[in-house]
């Protein structure tokens, strides 16, 4: 309906649609990829592979070790190319990594839905690591925060729903595709998934929003002006610029690398378990197919529980309490042994483990702002990486020797603890410019 009451035709209407869609910022639709993304590598590296991990070794004929070991594999072979690619992205953007990474994802999942032996196995899943950095680590890790600034919370938080949207639902609609058509089927439909990243990212990834002549968060410049003045100089947004050799110089950064590395150990390794937890009681695979649903919702509403700490209490607080709670989460979770108990105490544990991503992301921006978060994330994501992909292993050697995955979990509980201490040790370091002006004041 127009404002002088008259109706709108069709042809109007398409028209005032297609016009809004167009005056969307850019940096959304850039979430919106990085969010499928995520959804597919977080599926098939973590959520859909734990679900078809006892199919897979079954029909293998293999220990859940033997199975195991390829996300460690994967995960450091992306560790490792995180550390070159990390300076080019920082100069050149994430355009060409996320589309030619989303064609070797697919690949290499269609060669795992392929592979019967070992070598084949190792070598698929060798190949879907040269991807990992493209879509899973560097790529929408980079391009988001150089994005945004004052909604860079909001849009991770958004961005790592896809985490979230695949436990949710791509789990139960991988056990049923198994239950139908075999784990391999699985594997074939997530490869041609990965196919269609390409092409979105090419259109519409790029750098920096002043790239294409727009600002961060979709602000216009007398806004921004406007906004800023009416502040007190003391809460004005100013972005950090530092150099990587500076930033590699601090405790901090160091400090709150191993922090992330040590929560990496159990946000890797016990959602893949949690179903053959649940069935290590007695439980059915659909049972634990279930669970690890109900972790998903966990997970999808925790990003905001986090988000919301973090307007309130800031990185460096948020961090330590994120750290703390994982651990106690952990810990309960470890003791139930009914259905309903384990039901409750997985959804709090997905609310716990939904801050490692988020805070993860944001914290490297926002602790040495945007101009080297893909150096500087390679670093990290190198050590991370590496011990999150041995963590599942560790876990699946535990089950091999003892048949049950509590003494894992419990380790991972208190790991959990030294991450606190260490979070707690890394406040936001002052750059070493304002350090020299405060001297000669």
């Amino acid at each position: 309906m127009r404002s002088d009451g008259t109706p709108m035709s069709a042809a109007s209407i398409l028209a005032a649609q297609t016009s809004r869609v167009r005056h969307v910022y850019r940096g959304w639709w850039i979430v919106l990829i990085s969010y499928y993304t995520q959804l597919i590598t977080a599926g098939a590296g973590g959520w859909i592979f734990g679900s078809l991990i006892l199919p897979m070794q079954h029909d293998l004929g293999w220990n859940q070790k033997s199975v195991a070991v390829v996300l460690l594999i994967n995960r450091i072979i992306g560790g490792v190319l995180a550390v070159p690619l990390g300076p080019l992205v920082d100069r050149h953007g994430s355009r060409v990594l996320m589309t030619v990474s989303a064609v070797l994802a697919g690949l290499g999942l269609l060669a795992v839905s392929m592979a019967h032996t070992r070598p084949a196995v190792y070598a698929a899943w060798s190949l879907y690591g040269l991807a990992t950095p493209g879509i899973g680590l560097l790529g929408p890790r980079v391009v988001i925060p150089n994005w945004f600034i004052r909604k860079r919370a909001t849009a991770i938080a958004w961005f790592s729903m896809g985490s979230a949207t695949a436990g949710i639902a791509a789990v139960p609609a991988a056990a049923w595709v198994n239950e139908h058509y075999g784990w391999r089927m699985v594997w074939f439909l997530l490869g041609i998934a990965c196919f269609s990243v390409a092409p979105l990212s090419w259109i519409a990834v790029r750098r920096r929003p002043e790239d294409v002549g727009l600002l961060p968060d979709g602000d216009e410049p007398g806004a921004v002006a406007a906004r800023e003045a009416a502040r007190p100089a003391s809460q004005r947004v100013r972005e950090a610029v530092w150099t990587v050799r500076q930033a590699l110089r601090t405790r901090a950064f160091w400090l709150m690398t191993a922090g992330f590395l040590l929560t990496s150990m159990p946000s890797s390794a016990i959602f893949i378990n949690i179903s053959g937890f649940v069935q290590s009681f007695g439980y059915t695979a659909i049972d634990g197919a279930w669970i690890v649903s109900v972790y998903g919702f966990g997970v999808f509403g925790g990003r905001w529980v986090w988000t919301w700490f973090l307007g309130r209490m800031g990185i460096y607080r948020t961090m330590i309490a994120f750290a703390v709670i994982y651990a106690v989460s952990i810990a309960v979770f470890t003791m139930q042994h009914s259905y309903l108990g384990i039901a409750l105490t997985t959804f709090w544990l997905g609310v716990a483990v939904s801050g490692s991503q988020l805070l993860n992301v944001q914290a490297i921006p926002d602790y040495y702002g945007r101009s080297i978060v893909g150096s500087l994330t390679g670093f990290s994501t190198l050590a991370n990486t590496a011990v999150g992909g041995a963590a599942p292993l560790l876990t699946a050697a535990v089950f091999d020797a003892t048949g049950g995955y509590i003494p894992a979990f419990l380790a991972f509980g208190a790991v959990c603890v030294v991450a606190a201490v260490s979070f707690a040790l890394s406040p936001p370091p002052v750059h070493p410019g304002e350090r020299a002006r405060a001297a000669t004041a």
